[in-house]
């Protein structure tokens, strides 16, 4: 937990997740420079995400869905200087969940 600006309510820790869409998939494993990181399928994908996602809300944390996006994730992270893979899609939805209000 952490307080808001005010100091006075404690605030769930929010995190991100990558999040890919099932129309995106095969073009976002093929776009990173680990896809043997990421679930060969979609729904095997979906099934791992959707359990982490319950075990971090059970855990407190809010939880924020970061869509990549496998056109523009290459060039973020080429922005960024790093590699399309998994610590950049980590940075890429801690940033997400960050930015959220």
């Amino acid at each position: 937990m952490y307080m808001d600006t005010s100091g006075d309510i404690p605030c769930p820790r929010r995190i991100g997740l990558p999040w890919y869409a099932r129309e995106d998939y095969a073009r976002v494993r093929a776009a990173m420079a680990d896809p043997h990181n990421l679930a060969p399928v979609y729904d095997g994908w979906l099934m791992a995400a959707l359990n982490n996602e319950a075990v971090a809300k059970q855990a407190g944390l809010q939880v924020v869905r970061a869509f990549i996006d496998p056109d523009r994730f290459p060039h973020w992270c080429a922005e960024k200087g790093l590699e399309a893979d998994a610590r950049a899609r980590a940075r890429f939805a801690q940033q997400a969940a960050e930015a959220v209000g």
